[in-house]
């Protein structure tokens, strides 16, 4: 897997205030965590790299060779990362110092390809996960899995156990787990309202907005 070069210099001050400064100046506020770090490592991340980076086939899964100013280069991937309800843009990240030897978890995306069969007799494409977790080495992970729903009629389904590993990966999640059916139409379920998913949002960002404050306390 290719390895991607970001840059990030170290910061002492956290909370909102500072947070808000870096994001004005077009930094990112950053924690790093790993095995050979003492509690965390508080950083600002290039905002247009860190942005670029995301944007790649890989996303999060990406490997990165962390360019710490003054100190010593790290081989990172990315924990998580916090976006703005509203804008989208980049509020947090947290990022993993990782060891090319140990074998990690990661979520991979599934996508679904080919025109399922029940499809011409009504039938509808209901994706229950788009995602899997496997174990791998950092140089084997996948940047995604693609699942054949072409063969299936109306009631029928596709499982992790469906999904065609290379070697070296091993899935985590339950083997019968459903990934995608095809599904019989039913009544339509009203949508929400454009006033409901924003309230939603915007909850959802604090309550991560505030446990990032508690856990930079520790």
């Amino acid at each position: 897997m290719e390895r991607i070069n970001l840059s990030a210099k170290s910061r002492q001050e956290t909370g909102k205030g500072p947070a808000r400064r870096l994001r004005n100046s077009g930094l990112v506020p950053a924690v790093l965590y790993g095995s050979g770090i003492k509690g965390a490592v508080t950083i600002s991340l290039n905002g247009k790299e860190l942005d670029k980076i995301l944007h790649t086939a890989a996303g999060g899964n990406v490997l990165v060779n962390l360019n710490v100013e003054g100190a010593k280069n790290r081989i990172v991937m990315f924990k998580d990362v916090l976006r703005h309800p509203l804008k989208g843009s980049i509020e947090h990240v947290d990022l993993l110092e990782i060891l090319m030897d140990h074998k990690l978890t990661v979520e991979v995306p599934v996508h679904i390809v080919g025109k399922a069969a029940g499809l011409a007799f009504g039938g509808i494409v209901s994706q229950e996960h788009r995602k899997i977790r496997i174990e791998c080495l950092p140089t084997h992970i996948p940047d995604s899995f693609d699942l054949d729903v072409t063969p299936l009629g109306i009631g029928q389904s596709l499982h992790v156990k469906d999904i065609q590993l290379a070697e070296g990966l091993r899935a985590l999640d339950d083997p019968d787990m459903t990934i995608v059916s095809i599904v019989a139409p039913t009544a339509e379920v009203a949508p929400k309202t454009a006033e409901e998913v924003e309230a939603e949002l915007a909850k959802s960002f604090e309550e991560k907005e505030e446990a990032k404050k508690e856990e930079e306390k520790e």
